[in-house]
């Protein structure tokens, strides 16, 4: 075999015999029956209702466009909105009978549908593209490469259900890559030259971060175009991107109130990015950098491990094609190189399915060192394409079964709500667009204070409202701790299956939870810190006692009562001590000192109301908390208020962490929340009736080798021992006796301890016994 081109020829080995060739030698008609096997394999799947608060945007744009409202978010996608429109009236001739949650979803998710088969014949092209135009590398190519790269693509799991979800990556995509290839041919073909561009600006109005993809591979042909036509070809091809881009532009600035309303609306989103999205651009740490190339690289994978698998075979295929064909891995990287860096430090990626252009380079990289493995590579590629479509399959399912909860609760709501409806319906912020697309206006939606949700249903109670009120949240979101627990009602809908699987990662919302809030017996204001989402809020916001009183709200009602304050001190051990007040629609209740040797201890203080609350001017009255240095010349140390309840007598058990735990912790990604105990950690329990704790754990063998034997204990009476072996809930009954001999003090003793610093090699100094998941106290 010989190099064609200037210069000597030289024999160039060949890359693969006759097996890997058999694998994947295929015309390219056989990548479009590939394609449309894809598309037949997923029609089944097709979406049972919208989802992400993107799709639910671009449904409502379909209903009444409105960048300015978010219908759809800036920049407005006025291509991808023109083709639902198209898709929207054929379903209505076509498919009459489909449930109308469903209608907008399927009709933007057949884009995906047909953009997935379209994204496969053009990635086919695109490399077909390369070989074409670089005759003297494409004998160094494996011919393998094509129909090997596409494949693999096709099965790639975010590719997968990219292809399937109402959204609009896939269409993008496809558009893009159907430029690519045309901007690659006009390397020899400069009459395509303006075809691609007119492709790259029609692309931009289907998703406009195409243009990270496309432009700089239209600026590096243009460069390399030569000849004494270049200066034609050139003029066309800028002409014709321009004309692309308006061609969606004008229709855009002439909805949207002309430039001035436009940019407002831009302005909204990039601030809300800014303000909300962890941006590597803007935090530039290198755990962020290494979580970011995580998701990028490894969660399209669906599995991290089948994610390092192929991303080291793209590396072997980046130093191979490097060796071998330096000019192909040239225009690969112009096309790609740029979005790669705009995704990483400009997007969001916890949202996996951003990534999803990178597969394409990624699998012609591996494609290049599985053929190079010759007879190996038969067996590699096998066991990778069978391994992601052992992934891609279970999520497809899981996505085509399940409608999202956030729509079956609002079905629930509909159906309940009709016979009584609620005083109002609430939400967090990525459930409020399900609520607009989806409820009845009788619904009574109240539209959210982002960040801040919880606040509304505090306001109407405070205002006078008596009656019961819905809110409709997200998993991920801890608001409902801020009111009393004895008011809050849960219906924990089933999870949404698709989301657990790791190329679904990022989709917001990830679930839904039906509450029902009866008018509660106390409901917190800002300031307070009691989970760790409120705690950062607080410290992002500066509401906490360092920066001023911080309000709860109580119930006026004559029952003598209990209620209790708990929280940490910040500071450092130097810092002033201070003084902290409780009082009561300005009577002042009680007054405690926390001193600076208390740094990084918990205080814990109960407070008693023999007169219940008292009657005043509305419903609640306002319990104040403040806070002052006791050093006039020193600032206010850092405290927070990490607990808070208060229960009439003869209610529901009061259960208070005290000395021995450590602070509380959250999983932001899932949600889960939980707290260590030392080797012994005190619940402070009030209840004049047998009381019931019930403790949920995670198994001690994953962090100490040995099974610890735990006590727990009421004073020196022993009411219970185990040894945990394994995830564990226990259930545990304490007598009114017990807790009045032990004063309310029930201890849980380990014997075995984990030091994190130690073990890990960070500076953690903590000693850690049992991860616990959840401790409540119910009457038996």
């Amino acid at each position: 075999m010989k190099a064609s081109g200037s210069g000597p020829s030289r024999e160039v080995p060949p890359l693969a015999d006759g097996h890997v060739a058999a694998v994947a030698r295929l015309p390219l008609w056989s990548v479009a029956i590939l394609a449309s096997a894809y598309a037949i394999a997923h029609l089944p799947v097709l979406p049972p209702s919208l989802e992400d608060i993107d799709s639910i945007n671009f449904a409502l744009g379909l209903r009444h466009f409105d960048v300015a409202l978010h219908q759809p978010h800036p920049p407005g996608y006025p291509v991808y909105i023109g083709l639902g429109h198209i898709s929207l009236s054929l379903l209505s001739w076509l498919a009459p009978a489909l449930q109308p949650l469903r209608v907008e979803a399927v009709a933007l998710a057949v884009w995906s549908l047909l953009g997935g088969a379209i994204a496969i014949v053009a990635a086919a092209a695109l490399c077909r593209a390369l070989e074409d135009v670089f005759p003297a590398e494409r004998p160094r190519a494996p011919r393998a490469l094509v129909a090997g790269t596409v494949s693999l693509l096709a099965l790639a799991p975010l590719f997968s259900i990219s292809g399937v979800r109402p959204l609009s990556d896939m269409p993008g995509l496809a558009a893009a890559l159907v430029a690519q290839s045309m901007l690659v041919r006009g390397l020899r073909r400069p009459s395509l030259l303006a075809w691609g561009a007119l492709g790259a600006g029609l692309a931009a109005g289907i998703r406009v971060q195409t243009l990270a993809l496309t432009a700089p591979l239209l600026l590096g042909v243009l460069l390399a175009t030569r000849g004494p036509e270049a200066w034609r070809h050139r003029a066309l091809a800028i002409g014709a991107a321009a004309a692309g881009c308006l061609a969606w532009v004008i229709p855009l600035l002439a909805l949207t109130g002309g430039v001035s309303g436009y940019l407002r609306a831009l302005g909204s989103q990039a601030g809300e990015d800014f303000a909300w999205v962890d941006m590597l651009w803007a935090h530039p740490t290198p755990r962020l950098l290494a979580l970011a190339l995580y998701r990028t690289l490894l969660l399209p994978w669906g599995d991290p491990w089948l994610g390092a698998v192929v991303i080291a075979l793209a590396a072997i295929g980046f130093v191979t094609a490097l060796m071998r064909a330096p000019r192909m891995l040239g225009i690969v990287c112009l096309a790609f190189a740029p979005y790669a860096v705009f995704h990483l430090l400009l997007q969001e990626t916890a949202t996996v399915r951003y990534a999803l252009p990178l597969l394409v380079p990624i699998v012609w990289l591996a494609t290049w060192a599985m053929v190079l493995a010759r007879r190996a590579g038969v067996v590699l590629w096998v066991a990778t394409a069978v391994s992601a479509l052992l992934i891609s399959a279970p999520t497809a399912i899981d996505y085509g079964q399940q409608a999202h909860p956030a729509f079956r609760a609002i079905v629930d709501m509909i159906s309940e709500g009709e016979g009584s409806p609620p005083a109002g319906v609430y939400s967090h912020h990525a459930l409020y667009r399900s609520l607009q697309f989806a409820a009845p206006d009788w619904l009574a939606l109240v539209a959210p204070e982002r960040q801040r949700e919880w606040l509304g249903p505090v306001r109407f109670f405070r205002d006078g409202g008596e009656r019961t009120v819905w809110f409709l949240g997200d998993p991920l979101r801890s608001d409902m701790a801020l009111f009393d627990p004895a008011s809050v009602e849960t219906n924990e809908l089933n999870p949404w299956r698709a989301y657990a699987h790791a190329e679904m990662g990022g989709a917001r919302p990830s679930g839904a939870l039906w509450h029902r809030i009866k008018p509660p017996g106390w409901m917190a204001g800002d300031g307070w810190s009691l989970t760790p989402e409120a705690g950062g809020r607080v410290r992002a916001a500066r509401t906490g006692l360092d920066r001023g009183p911080i309000e709860a709200y109580l119930r006026r009602r004559p029952d003598p009562a209990t209620f209790y304050l708990g929280g940490f001190h910040l500071g450092a051990p130097g810092d002033a001590p201070a003084e902290l007040t409780a009082s009561l629609d300005g009577q002042l209740l009680d007054t405690w000192t926390v001193a600076p040797e208390s740094a990084g201890q918990p205080f814990l203080r109960f407070i008693r109301l023999p007169a219940g609350v008292p009657p005043g001017s509305g419903r609640y009255a306002t319990l104040t908390v403040a806070a002052r240095s006791l050093a006039p010349q020193r600032p206010m140390p850092e405290i927070a208020v990490r607990q808070f309840d208060l229960q009439p007598d003869g209610g529901r058990p009061l259960m208070a962490f005290g000395e021995g735990w450590y602070e509380d912790e959250l999983a932001t990604d899932t949600g889960q929340r939980w707290r260590w105990t030392s080797a012994a950690a005190q619940l402070r329990l009030v209840s004049l009736q047998t009381a019931v704790l019930t403790i949920r754990g995670e198994s001690p063998l994953k962090y100490v080798g040995q099974a610890p034997t735990v006590r727990i204990t009421a004073g020196p009476r022993s009411l219970a021992t185990f040894r945990p072996s394994a995830d564990f809930t226990w259930t545990v009954a304490v007598s009114a006796d017990a807790l009045a001999a032990s004063n309310g003090v029930v201890t849980i003793e380990t014997d075995r301890t984990y030091l994190p610093g130690a073990a890990e090699g960070t500076a953690d100094t903590r000693k850690l016994g049992l991860r616990i998941f959840e401790c409540r106290v119910d009457l038996q």
